[in-house]
C-alpha cells in the first residue's frame, strides 16, 4: 500500500490531505495520514501548511554530505538554522533546493539528539532516576531532569535504585514541558518529533550566538 501512495503522491506532485484521500477512497483517512507522515520522513515529501509536496529526491541521512557543500552555503544553512528559519523560506536565502536544506537540518537535529542521549545515559549509569512520561501527538516519551537541564528520551530507563525528582527538579520539568508544547504545537513537528523535542532543549534560553557556535564548532567540529 505504501508504495501505492508514493506513486499516486508522485503523478500529484502537490496536494492535500482531502484531496489524496477522495482519490484513495478505499483507504481509511487515519492511516493515510500516518503513511503520509511516514514518507515525509523518510524524506520523499515535504510537508507545509497542509500542503504535500513529492520530492524528486529522497534524503541521504548520511552525515558525510556536509562534505558535499562549500563552507560558506554551510554556514549560512547553520545560521539560518539557528535563526529558526523554516527550510521553505531558508532556500531562498541559502541557494540551494528545500529538500536539501531540510536534509540539513534533520542532521543538525539528529546530532543534537545524539549528544543530548549520550549524556543522558551517562548521568543516569550514575545517578538512576525516575523519568517521567509525557505524550506528544500520541506518541510518548520520557523526561529526566539532571543538574537543572531536562533531557528527552524515546523510552524509559530502568533500575531499581532509581531516586524521584526533587522539588527544583519537578519545577524545571514543568516548564520545560509547558515551553515544549509550545514548541512543538504545529503539526508538521509530528515528522521526526523525538530530534525536534531536543531541538527544543537545546534552544531554550539560549541566544543565537550560543547556538551558532555550539552547533557549528561543538557538534559540527567546523573551526569558527
Amino acid at each position: 500500500m505504501k508504495d501505492r501512495i508514493l506513486r499516486l503522491c508522485r503523478r500529484l506532485d502537490k496536494f492535500t490531505l482531502d484531496e489524496i484521500s477522495t482519490i484513495a477512497e478505499d483507504v481509511d483517512e487515519a492511516v493515510l495520514e500516518l503513511l503520509l507522515l511516514t514518507l515525509v520522513k523518510e524524506g520523499k515529501l515535504t510537508l507545509r501548511n497542509d500542503l504535500y509536496f513529492y520530492n524528486k529526491q529522497s534524503f541521504n541521512k548520511k552525515y558525510s554530505i556536509l562534505s558535499y557543500y562549500p563552507a560558506k552555503i554551510l554556514d549560512i544553512v547553520i545560521r539560518c538554522f539557528c535563526l529558526s528559519i523554516p527550510a521553505y523560506k531558508a532556500k531562498d536565502v541559502i541557494g540551494i533546493a528545500e529538500s536539501s536544506t531540510m536534509q540539513l537540518y534533520y542532521i543538525f537535529r539528529e546530532l543534537i539528539y545524539e549528544r543530548q542521549t549520550n549524556k543522558l545515559k551517562s548521568l543516569y549509569d550514575k545517578s538512576p532516576q525516575q523519568g517521567r512520561n509525557r505524550i506528544f501527538y500520541d506518541e510518548e516519551f520520557s523526561f529526566y531532569v539532571y543538574d537543572n537541564q531536562v533531557f528527552v528520551s524515546e523510552k524509559s530507563f530502568q533500575s531499581p535504585e532509581e531516586k524521584a525528582f526533587t522539588k527544583p527538579e519537578i519545577q524545571e520539568f514543568k516548564k520545560v514541558y509547558s515551553y515544549l508544547t509550545r514548541f512543538t504545537s504545529h503539526n508538521s513537528n509530528k515528522v521526526d518529533l523525538l530530534q525536534k523535542l531536543a531541538e527544543g532543549i537545546w534552544r531554550r534560553n539560549k541566544e543565537f550566538e550560543e547556538l551558532y557556535f555550539d552547533l557549528k564548532v561543538n557538534l559540527l567540529n567546523i573551526s569558527s
